[in-house]
């Protein structure tokens, strides 16, 4: 599966608009200014780990920002709307779905937001696409394990 591995962060664009115009709090792009300039001076200061257990119809996402483990989703039901939160950590309902061996796309529905993020893998690259009330956000990962 391309998707399962670790993932480092080497190019994020347009990340201020997008999460102004979803309505992100204020804190939560302050961290995220955080995360692009600790990722800029390290390449392996924001990592991502996913793991796709496709025979469970299962994901799971780590992040991990200066070595430590920030954010761990747990095992994730693929296909199904759940109770969740967006990834700034407001209320929402989030569907996962595996598209393709290459190709997962995110689905969230909150108060004043809606959004849809493509994780796609090329080679060792993955991108994500967010577009969010008109605005789209693009960030490239290099596969790093």
């Amino acid at each position: 599966m391309a998707l399962t591995g670790k993932w480092s962060l080497f190019e994020a664009k347009n990340g201020e608009a997008y999460f102004t115009a979803i309505k992100s709090p204020d804190e939560y792009k302050e961290k995220l200014r955080k995360v692009n300039e600790a990722a800029k001076a390290d390449p392996n200061a924001y990592i991502e780990e996913l793991k796709v257990n496709k025979a469970a119809g299962t994901i799971q996402r780590c992040v991990y920002f200066q070595g430590e483990k920030r954010k761990d989703s747990g095992e994730v039901k693929l296909g199904s709307e759940l109770d969740g939160h967006a990834g700034d950590g407001r209320p929402a309902k989030v569907k996962l779905s595996l598209d393709s061996d290459t190709k997962l796309t995110r689905t969230e529905n909150g108060d004043g937001f809606s959004t849809v993020t493509t994780f796609e893998v090329a080679g060792d690259v993955l991108t994500l696409t967010a577009v969010g009330n008109g605005v789209t956000f693009v960030s490239k990962l290099k596969r790093v394990g």
